[in-house]
């Protein structure tokens, strides 16, 4: 990442998320951008490429998320190429973080940026998101959950409520359509024991897409039998 790049990073998350990032933080990110454009010429990480975009629509678009984190145990479901998890790690460095994808290449390049970055406490699980969930070392353990461009918000909710301590929050980063998915999500949010606090809307300029983070608590034990096996929430959503 060049020196101009670095400088659109700084100024973009102090400007609109009024965060401001270290000479550290700046220097792990631009590590990150450019191992991401190495890799991605060999494994499909992302179909954002160009330097600018991978700025304003990964890096800033995940750090949305840093002021709403709870606790100090996450996990990222469906993490891709790192996407919140990563951008939330460096700038939460004590923030024990599980990233789970089902894909192991991508997870190949996660471990080899989290060894270039020297991030701590950061964990890659190969998994669908069902069988991570319904895992007894993983379930009803974590006080936060984030997910990014994985699914709708009702069959988001079957991967991240059942991984959530009573009174943790599921953080499902979503766009324009976040009222109307947070609409159809009530039967899913009863079943599995949760409840939506607030909608969070965040404005990153006219390049951006929209941004809403859905903030979800869980509110009680979710029952043994969910997430049903996988592949069953995607198909027969809770509608």
């Amino acid at each position: 990442m060049l020196p101009e790049h670095k400088e659109l990073l700084g100024r973009l998350t102090r400007e609109r998320l009024n965060i401001e990032l270290s000479a550290d933080q700046l220097e792990k990110f631009s590590i990150y951008a450019d191992r991401l454009v190495e890799w991605n010429e060999k494994v499909n990480l992302t179909s954002i490429t160009e330097l600018e975009e991978i700025i304003l629509k990964h890096f800033v678009d995940s750090l949305t998320l840093v002021s709403l984190v709870r606790g100090n145990k996450l996990a990222d479901i469906g993490t891709g190429a790192g996407f919140p998890g990563i951008p939330l790690k460096i700038l939460l460095p004590e923030l024990e973080i599980y990233l789970v994808d089902s894909l192991a290449k991508r997870l190949d390049f996660l471990e080899s940026v989290i060894k270039e970055l020297k991030l701590a406490k950061v964990k890659t699980v190969h998994a669908r998101a069902e069988d991570f969930a319904r895992d007894s070392h993983y379930r009803e353990t974590f006080d936060c959950v984030t997910s990014r461009a994985v699914a709708r918000l009702p069959v988001l909710l079957e991967y991240a409520v059942p991984l959530l301590k009573k009174g943790g929050y599921f953080l499902a980063a979503k766009g324009s359509k976040a009222q109307e998915e947070a609409m159809e999500s009530q039967k899913a949010l009863t079943v599995l024991g949760a409840e939506i606090k607030e909608i969070k809307f965040f404005n990153l300029g006219a390049e951006a897409e929209h941004r809403a983070i859905i903030l979800v608590e869980k509110t009680s034990p979710t029952p043994p039998a969910y997430p049903r096996k996988a592949g069953t929430p995607a198909k027969k959503p809770l509608l």
